[in-house]
């Protein structure tokens, strides 16, 4: 009964991160009305203007529609009845998914951090999620060449959780609405937690996995 009990809390659980994904990856693209064009008095354009131009707009824009493509493709492509049942489409996508977060997401993240809001706190923050994401995608792809599969699975599931950042951010930031909390120290400290604190409760719970099957063999 307590395994069942702790499967449907599972499931539960599954279901309600898929649909706040979901929920982000629609918001990003409703807001796509104040980026094309771009409206400088909607709320991440807001004092941009100045440097909005150049190589900054070309990251600015392969971010913004690269992010939501890597978030749906990792939702595909972590389900296991999905890599069980469509073995070839997954790998068609897994390199789809490789060459948009190397090619664009990592890269357009880095470039953009120079210039993240509130400082360079915040921007350090971006860089080295930028910089994580594409060590992750990228000892994930090297171990799956080398049919590694449970090795590129838990790079995966890292580089996941770090694209998943952009959504722990906005529940941050609704949260600290909600409690009124206001400062340059909230959004920087969130550029940070945002993607270490989901990274590191996948790291405990893998140690933990790993001490079972010790005190199993």
């Amino acid at each position: 009964m307590q395994k069942i009990r702790v499967t449907t809390l599972k499931q539960i659980l599954k279901l309600l991160a898929c649909a706040m994904i979901l929920k982000v990856i629609l918001g990003v693209l409703f807001s796509y009305r104040d980026y094309v064009p771009p409206n400088f008095e909607s709320d991440f354009l807001r004092g941009r203007k100045v440097y909005f131009s150049g190589s900054y707009q070309t990251a600015f824009y392969g971010h913004i529609f690269s992010g939501p493509c890597s978030l749906l493709l990792g939702l595909v492509l972590l389900n296991e009845q999905f890599r069980q049942r469509f073995a070839k489409c997954h790998r068609c996508l897994g390199r789809v998914q490789i060459a948009c977060v190397l090619l664009l997401v990592a890269p357009s993240g880095l470039w953009m951090a120079f210039h993240a809001e509130t400082g360079a706190i915040a921007g350090f923050g971006f860089a080295a999620l930028a910089v994580a994401t594409g060590f992750c995608i990228s000892f994930g792809w090297r171990s799956a060449v080398k049919r590694r599969f449970a090795e590129h699975r838990r790079w995966m599931w890292r580089c996941f959780l770090l694209l998943c950042s952009a959504v722990v951010l906005r529940l941050m930031g609704g949260l600290a609405t909600i409690a009124e909390v206001e400062g340059e120290w909230a959004y920087q400290t969130a550029a940070w937690t945002s993607w270490l604190l989901p990274l590191g409760v996948f790291e405990m719970a893998q140690l933990r996995v790993r001490r079972k099957k010790q005190h199993t063999q």
